[in-house]
């Protein structure tokens, strides 16, 4: 096993140059990053790596979904984000799982009330409409609050243009369909509408309209070869609204409203077969966001959200979900100037969540719903004041700490913590190499679906404790970066659905009693070349998690469908002025499934096999007009595989398109 990590790595660091983050022309030393502090650093002053994905990185990829796009970086694994359109995502970052994974939308905490994993559902987002990501990994519930254990992805819209009114308009068609059917047509189609604009009084605004309509794949693949399962079609409109106020100098207020909605047809899993199945996802969200710079030293920064989300499955177990959200953000970053050119950056908050649903379904032997959980009893809120600092040196010496108190409505009062040193030696005037460690601690309350539902909920549940243990180093200069990170993560008091009488097919959500880890390294890299016209990618991830002894005795894996090894890379080339062509490939290990099967009423353990693939880009723009081209072959030698066992994956499909600027 060593020696197979050692080999891979090697191939990452090759493959890197002496490499990850931006792929723009901005000094890779100089890239700034917000997520470990909350205030503006450069990244050779950050704790921590993150991962930033810009706008430019987006437009690479301009036909991709954003579970697509975050598939390709180290340590996370987005599952289902490779089939079906419609089909639910898993957010398996560093081993984990959705409720350990916390999202925001510039900066205030998304989730659905109702959902299992009380997680957001990223198929809602149009990646039109971001304009960058930062992805944060690591236990952080110091500055993000609850579920902030394995991830933090905040997700920021686009800010509206200088200049009184631009409008830009991108459209693409494609195909979509397995290895094994071929192409049959064009399946895919995907129209963006953006405008935005500011006024000489300081007035700001934007309006977004996004339709995608997806077809040609069956959710479920056929168990026999001669029988072609219908096709199961995904129908997305997303409608996006700011208006706000910047007076370019201390003071700015930005409001939203966003509409996003899909319908997706999904198969039976219940023995894998075709079904005339239906779910329609809603969510109507509306925030603000502002700040105010009250000194050359000192800002307020206010960011609150509000949802409400509707979930509608029609099928043989019809069910409706209705929910409510609001996250408010509110904090004071401060700087302190020490002697000898030290800084002291400051962060002293307030965070606040509540959150409500109820549900309905009709009973076995009914043809009218009835509900199940209702808004008085399933809800919660959270109450967190918090602090963080982080001393800045001229000598290389940063330290990050900070804490926090979280007040749930359910539970007594929980601290958690952060601590993260780091060290930069300037190994010369354009090179630096930076050691780090972290220790931080992390704490996910049970969903109010886990403690309310019908029949699985557990009012008994006891919230989760994680502490992960970090320690990297990486080398940075203007035109290359490696970094080298290993973790490890302790859980207690893991959330499970067991089964608690398999005879009457009675289970309940249930508190494991023993200490489960996860552990993995993460290489990644990038370097540029031949005066920028050549930019080389690639990460490496290795993933480990202990077996879970359940009640009978027989160990379990928590979390499945997570690769053991994961590489990605890419190469991107500037053939002409205008003209780039990107080739990725990515290999993923063998993973553990598991199903319940139709013969035998059990659950059936199985695996899935490795599987390697390669995807090419090509986009062209006007020397003199606002015009970009862009097309795309995914899965270029047609493989065929499985990320969920026996579900349909994408096999080789095209898309072609154009983009203009007006």
């Amino acid at each position: 096993m060593k020696k197979t990590i050692i080999t891979l790595c090697g191939v990452v660091a090759a493959v890197s140059g002496f490499a990850q983050v931006d792929s723009t022309a901005t000094k890779l030393n100089e890239v700034i990053v917000t997520a470990t502090s909350k205030h503006e650093l450069e990244r050779k002053d950050s704790g921590k790596p993150v991962l930033k994905i810009t706008r430019a990185d987006i437009e690479q990829q301009a036909a991709a979904s954003l579970a697509d796009l975050l598939n390709q970086y180290a340590g996370l694994e987005i599952n289902g984000s490779r089939s079906n359109a419609g089909q639910n995502l898993g957010y398996f970052i560093r081993g984990g799982n959705n409720r350990q994974v916390s999202i925001l939308i510039d900066g205030a905490q998304v989730s659905d009330a109702s959902g299992i994993s009380n997680d957001f559902d990223l198929r809602l987002v149009n990646l039109d409409q971001v304009e960058e990501i930062e992805i944060l990994k690591g236990a952080a519930s110091t500055l993000y609050g609850a579920n902030a254990s394995t991830a933090v992805i905040n997700i920021k819209l686009k800010p509206a243009a200088r200049e009184k009114l631009k409008v830009r308009l991108s459209s693409f068609m494609g195909t979509n369909t397995s290895s094994e059917l071929g192409i049959n047509g064009i399946d895919e189609y995907q129209t963006d509408v953006f405008a935005s604009g500011s006024a000489s009084n300081g007035l700001t605004y934007a309006v977004g309209f996004s339709h995608q309509s997806t077809d040609g794949l069956s959710a479920v693949q056929s168990t026999d070869e001669e029988e072609i399962y219908n096709s199961d079609p995904f129908n997305r409109v997303n409608v996006l609204g700011r208006i706000g106020y910047d007076n370019r100098k201390d003071f700015k207020l930005t409001s939203y409203l966003s509409f996003d909605e899909y319908t997706a047809a999904f198969d039976d899993s219940f023995g894998f077969v075709d079904s005339p199945n239906e779910t329609y996802s809603r969510q109507l969200r509306w925030g603000t966001n502002m700040t105010w710079k009250y000194s050359d030293r000192g800002e307020i920064v206010y960011n609150d959200v509000s949802t409400h989300t509707r979930r509608d499955t029609r099928s043989s177990f019809p069910s409706i979900f209705n929910a409510d959200g609001y996250s408010l953000d509110l904090f004071n970053r401060y700087t302190f100037d020490l002697e000898n050119g030290m800084q002291l950056k400051t962060i002293l908050g307030f965070n606040m969540r509540l959150d409500q649903y109820e549900d309905f379904s009709i009973p076995f032997g009914s043809n009218a719903f009835e509900q199940n959980a209702d808004t008085d009893t399933a809800n919660a809120q959270i109450y967190d004041p918090y602090a963080n600092v982080v001393l800045v040196t001229d000598f290389g010496l940063n330290i990050n700490a900070g804490a926090r108190y979280n007040l749930h409505s359910n539970y007594d009062g929980q601290l958690v913590y952060n601590l993260n040193p780091s060290f930069r030696f300037d190994v010369s005037k354009e090179t630096s190499l930076k050691i780090y460690g972290s220790l931080s601690t992390a704490y996910i309350t049970p969903s109010l679906f886990q403690l309310y539902a019908a029949g699985f909920g557990n009012e008994d549940l006891n919230p989760e404790e994680n502490q992960t243990l970090e320690v990297g180093v990486e080398l940075v200069s203007d035109k290359s970066s490696l970094t080298i990170s290993a973790f490890e993560r302790d859980e207690q008091n893991l959330v499970l659905f067991t089964t608690i009488d398999p005879v009457n097919f009675i289970s309940q959500y249930r508190n494991n009693d023993k200490q489960t880890t996860a552990r993995g390294l993460e290489v990644t890299g990038l370097t540029r070349l031949f005066n920028d016209k050549l930019t080389l990618q690639a990460n490496y991830t290795f993933i480990e998690r202990d077996l879970v002894e359940t009640d009978a005795g027989s160990p379990i894996s928590p979390f499945r469908r997570i690769p053991r090894h994961k590489i990605n890379a890419s190469a991107r080339y500037q053939f002409l002025p205008t003209g780039f062509v990107t080739a990725r490939y990515q290999y993923n290990d063998t993973r553990e499934d598991a199903f319940f099967s139709a013969d035998t009423f059990t659950t059936e353990v199985v695996n899935l096999d490795t599987f390697q693939t390669v995807d090419l880009d090509v986009t062209y723009g006007l020397k003199k007009k606002p015009v970009v081209f862009f097309a795309g072959v995914s899965n270029l030698f047609n493989v065929e595989f499985q990320e969920l066992f026996g579900f349909q994956a994408r096999g080789r499909n095209f898309k072609v398109g154009t983009r203009i600027t007006l």
